[in-house]
């Protein structure tokens, strides 16, 4: 039973999501052979400010502090 666990910054759109998820489940069916039916995806928002590179949150970061 496959299981991808996607962390994005910020929103998706539930068409985004609804094609992310396809994607990944054509990809363990086409290269690992897994079942899609038991193919689990979950996508993880997280809010820009919690998400920091280089010691800057992404959300100063795109404010350009």
């Amino acid at each position: 039973m496959p299981y991808v666990n996607l962390k994005t910054a910020g929103e998706l759109t539930e068409d985004q999501k609804r094609e992310i998820a396809t994607r990944f489940t054509d990809v363990l069916e086409e290269v690992a052979g897994k079942p899609r039916q038991y193919t689990y995806v979950v996508i993880e928002e997280i809010p820009r400010t919690d998400w920091a590179i280089g010691g800057q949150t992404l959300a100063d970061r795109a404010a350009g502090k």
